[in-house]
């Protein structure tokens, strides 16, 4: 993982110092080009301006193959000699929609809602069995603060928090036969309210961007089925290159941690299925997506664009018996009014 790892920074360095060696002039900040916006699977990186409607639509395909303890994979066998279910697959798709609306230089709000669907595949002994669940998520509000504006720098805080609007007791026919409620990572809702804080760092020279973004879930409530999601942290680096006036590549470095769950769904049981259980659902993982933006210039499109970013994992280390995470594909539509 330290090998892929370092590798992938020093491909990205390299591109980045190439770049800024080239261009020499200072330059202003801007959206208008194909790398002004952040890689598709990032949210919230700029402030818009004022009385300007921003529109982003993402749609995310999740796909997670094996099971994981630790670093290490271990089969369904492996599983089963403590459970009586295991999971085998999951296929989680989203779709959201993202609005910035630039209410002064210094802020801009915004609200996300997703519609999220997943389908997991579980074993036991003597059987297969298939659940899915399909509702809306929570609804995300934030304001971004602009902190510096300066030349070809920016730097921005985010503050907000979600709504539990998703659907907490999905449920589908388990193990048991019989309609029972799902575990964790197939409801849409964490079922509390949230704070959300995180910031950006954004730069240009003539020919590339580097961005940078933090990004923090507070949960501090039990949710009304008495437990908690845990804590999430995210930090993201990247680096994009305009290859021509209409299409820019980038890289990324991703970073996630993940806790617990703290207390549990007295509706599960976490003694038979691995992920009902509380205690198996932390770990940290990092991945490399690799991107492709494109903007109209011109014709009925123009200043519409078009991304897409696909993950590539390079390190991943969970707390229990869990799927371990295949790919992510993010395709993402934004516009401006």
């Amino acid at each position: 993982m330290i090998r892929k790892t370092a590798y992938a920074s020093v491909l990205l360095a390299s591109a980045l110092t190439a770049s800024s060696t080239l261009a020499q002039t200072p330059t202003k900040w801007t959206s208008e080009r194909p790398d002004g916006h952040a890689p598709a699977g990032v949210m919230s990186d700029f402030l818009i301006l004022n009385r300007h409607l921003y529109v982003g639509v993402r749609f995310y395909q999740e796909q997670f193959r094996g099971t994981n303890l630790g670093t290490e994979p271990i089969s369904s066998d492996e599983v089963l000699d403590f459970f009586t279910t295991a999971p085998l697959s999951l296929d989680k798709q989203t779709a959201e929609l993202d609005l910035r609306l630039g209410l002064f230089g210094w802020m801009t709000l915004e609200a996300s809602m997703p519609v999220i669907r997943a389908k997991m595949l579980n074993t036991t002994d003597t059987f297969l069995f298939e659940t899915t669940s399909e509702a809306w998520g929570d609804v995300a509000i934030r304001g971004l603060f602009n902190l510096l504006e300066m030349d070809e720098y920016r730097l921005s805080l985010t503050l907000g928090g979600t709504i539990p609007t998703g659907k907490l007791r999905k449920r589908d026919v388990g193990a048991s036969g019989v309609r029972e409620i799902l575990p964790y990572a197939m409801q849409t809702t964490s079922g509390t309210y949230d704070i959300l804080v995180g910031g950006t760092f954004l730069t240009q020279n003539d020919l590339a961007s580097v961005g940078g973004q933090v990004n923090s879930v507070i949960r501090v409530m039990d949710n009304w089925r008495d437990y908690r999601l845990g804590n999430e942290f995210s930090f993201s680096a990247w680096g994009a290159y305009n290859l021509s006036e209409w299409m820019s590549v980038s890289m990324r470095v991703l970073y996630e941690n993940w806790g617990d769950v703290s207390g549990s769904d007295p509706a599960t049981d976490g003694t038979s299925d691995p992920s009902a259980n509380s205690f198996a659902q932390g770990g940290e993982r990092v991945q490399i997506p690799f991107g492709i933006s494109f903007f109209m210039r011109e014709g009925p499109a123009v200043g519409h664009r078009l991304l897409l970013e696909w993950y590539y994992k390079v390190h991943e280390d969970l707390n229990g018996p869990q799927l371990s995470t295949e790919g992510t594909l993010v395709v993402s539509w934004q516009t401006f009014f």
